[in-house]
């Protein structure tokens, strides 16, 4: 199946992609692997490492699930997102 899409989409997904595999740790395997059909795997890193530091520099120093599902709660609210 192909699919055309533009490049703004294009970038939609990867960035959805990347979101995702921060949300889900263990799907971050199979989402780089899914957007390497779309990039050479620059684009999805990137974002993946910014949303990862923004995430990372919020928590405690021993992460629970209840403080990593709070931190990206918080984040996608936009509260306190250094601009």
């Amino acid at each position: 199946m192909t699919i055309e899409i533009d490049e703004s989409q294009r970038q939609m997904i990867l960035l959805a992609l990347a979101h995702l595999a921060i949300e889900r740790p263990g799907w971050k395997v199979a989402l780089a692997d899914t957007a390497l059909v779309m990039d050479d795997g620059t684009m999805f890193h990137t974002f993946y490492q910014l949303r990862h530091d923004v995430v990372r520099d919020s928590l405690p120093e021993t992460p629970t699930p209840e403080t990593l599902n709070a931190a990206l709660a918080k984040f996608d609210k936009h509260e306190d997102i250094p601009v």
